[in-house]
């Protein structure tokens, strides 16, 4: 298992390591201006507080544009200062492989659309709070958008945590699930401001680190980021362009709007018991891979 082990190739010391994150940092704010420029200059003389106010403003398909451009910007800075200051290669925070393979990525993204769509049709055959609201005009762009800007979002997000995150803590702890279990409560912890933590309550916040540190693992054991790259991009885009509701992060025009109450339903349970490990077990059927740590 090679990958936690790459941060190796490079420089590596706490000032370096302060500079990156506060590269990342700096990099989102940046990014985070667009917004409001934005809104300054077409919507003069408004000056909306809320997200929500902001999406009634400028509608959610722009809304969900700006809030992906950050992202772009923290990928262009990560990856500068793997480059540059860490002085290693690119591909060293992403797998072992001597390439990305995409069709690893490709296969965990067909899988990963492939059960939440199972899941979606059961729901559609055992609730009465889906509403079917197609609308074209709104729809065509909402699914350009989550296809070629959605993965920006998702990319970055894997780059940080189960890229750099993940070899700087096995770097420091030299422990394989230190770095698995901390990187992946990380990834959790930075869901907190997420609208639904507030609608649901904390508690949900146990389901998006056992998620990231069911990616750290897989990343693990798998020498590289492409499965998790290919899980995550398949879920976020799944929840953009197929069902929505009025308090989750994602404010789309969705195939479907969902009007259950906030709260942890079946599906989230069922997504913990049943979803993740029979992933892990596909993925392990079909890479053939040694569990240890």
């Amino acid at each position: 298992m090679q990958l936690l082990d790459n941060s190796d190739l490079g420089k590596n010391n706490p000032l370096l390591t302060i500079a990156t994150i506060g590269i990342i940092v700096l990099s989102y704010i940046i990014g985070s201006t667009f917004l409001f420029t934005d809104i300054a200059i077409n919507f003069p003389g408004q000056h909306p507080t809320t997200e929500a106010e902001i999406v009634q403003l400028i509608g959610k398909n722009r809304f969900l544009i700006w809030i992906i451009v950050p992202f772009l910007f923290v990928i262009v800075g990560l990856l500068s200062s793997i480059h540059f200051l860490h002085k290693r290669p690119i591909l060293s925070l992403i797998t072992a492989r001597k390439k990305i393979d995409f069709k690893r990525i490709l296969f965990s993204f067909l899988v990963m659309t492939i059960v939440l769509s199972l899941f979606l049709v059961l729901q559609i055959y055992t609730s009465n709070n889906l509403t079917f609201q197609f609308n074209f005009e709104k729809f065509l762009p909402l699914l350009l958008i989550s296809l070629f800007l959605l993965p920006i979002q998702t990319t970055c997000e894997e780059l940080i945590f189960r890229g750099y995150a993940l070899q700087g803590i096995k770097r420091r702890t030299a422990s394989n699930l230190a770095a698995i279990l901390i990187s992946g409560t990380m990834f959790g912890a930075i869901h907190y401001g997420n609208p639904e933590i507030e609608a649901i309550g904390n508690h949900i916040i146990l389901y998006y680190i056992l998620v990231g540190i069911f990616l750290s693992f897989i990343t693990y054991l798998d020498d590289g980021m492409e499965l998790a790259l290919g899980y995550h991009a398949a879920n976020n885009i799944f929840a953009a362009i197929m069902v929505t509701n009025n308090w989750q992060a994602f404010q789309t025009d969705a195939l479907f709007l969902d009007k259950t109450p906030p709260g942890i339903g079946w599906d989230t349970i069922l997504g913990i018991l049943i979803v993740l490990p029979t992933l892990f077990f596909i993925f392990k059927w079909k890479y053939k891979w040694e569990i240890k740590l």
